[in-house]
């Protein structure tokens, strides 16, 4: 029997060769449960925007704009389409997004030769503190937190580093406090459009996958490793105005937008 693999977490970089397999031929995908997982059924998601450079002029209307991202995107057609990966005992609906917090007490990190980077740690101890100081809404079970990283901040997650390996990531506190990282994009494989388009296509990519499967353990293929996003990583459209990634369905075969009775 072919053991099951780890799911990713990560938004993987775009590449030109995926590219061109993805719009040739849909692999063959589906999506498995593993039982006991969790689902955020209604979820609520409170971005965090960390540093300085979200006060700026440039920052301040990237915040409005992705205020508006999750407001429009989370009662979309796409969380509708997520309703498929409901659990018996919660099914997944609508979300909202509650109180969205500027953190500019220090810049995350530390400094390198350029710029600065984070460790997945670090953002795990910070996420923390701010909770128990109660600067950051109250965890629930739906809470998402979602934290934007400013200019020139590489993060990293064990020994993977943001623009070598991933665009992003998702993951958890003790499979309590559930969390997405967004760097600030910094490369052409984490390049999806302009500044605005590249911020909404991750972090649909990484609400997908955290609704469906936030502590990990919940829905993903269990063949690859691969989650929701992953399959769909180079598949987007803009709804709305926002550039917005397709997920896997797998009531559908494909990678959609809108659920398949819309």
């Amino acid at each position: 029997m072919q053991p099951v693999k780890k799911p990713y977490k990560t938004v993987p970089l775009k590449h030109k060769a995926a590219i061109a397999a993805e719009s040739m031929a849909p692999p063959a995908h589906r999506l498995s449960y593993k039982p006991g997982g969790h689902v955020l059924g209604a979820v609520e998601v409170a971005p965090v925007y960390w540093g300085n450079f979200w006060t700026t002029n440039t920052g301040l209307q990237l915040v409005d704009q992705l205020d508006q991202f999750f407001d429009f995107i989370l009662t979309s057609s796409l969380m509708d389409m997520l309703r498929e990966y409901s659990i018996p005992t919660i099914p997944i609906g609508h979300g909202r997004r509650i109180q969205s917090v500027t953190f500019t007490d220090h810049e995350p990190g530390v400094p390198k030769d350029q710029g600065r980077e984070v460790s997945d740690q670090e953002i795990q101890q910070q996420l923390s503190q701010l909770i128990n100081n109660n600067r950051l809404p109250t965890v629930t079970a739906n809470t998402l937190y979602f934290i934007f990283l400013p200019e020139q901040v590489v993060s990293t997650d064990g020994g993977d580093k943001s623009c070598e390996v991933y665009c992003g990531y998702h993951s958890h506190i003790h499979k309590h406090i559930f969390y997405a990282v967004v760097p600030f994009p910094a490369c052409e494989g984490c390049s999806f459009g302009t500044v605005l388009d590249t911020l909404t296509k991750v972090s649909s990519h990484e609400l997908a996958e955290a609704v469906t499967n936030p502590a990990s353990e919940s829905w993903w293929d269990f063949n690859t490793g691969e989650e929701i996003g992953d399959i769909c990583n180079n598949t987007t459209s803009h709804i709305s105005g926002f550039l917005v990634q397709a997920e896997w369905s797998n009531q559908q075969s494909a990678c959609v937008f809108t659920p398949i009775h819309a």
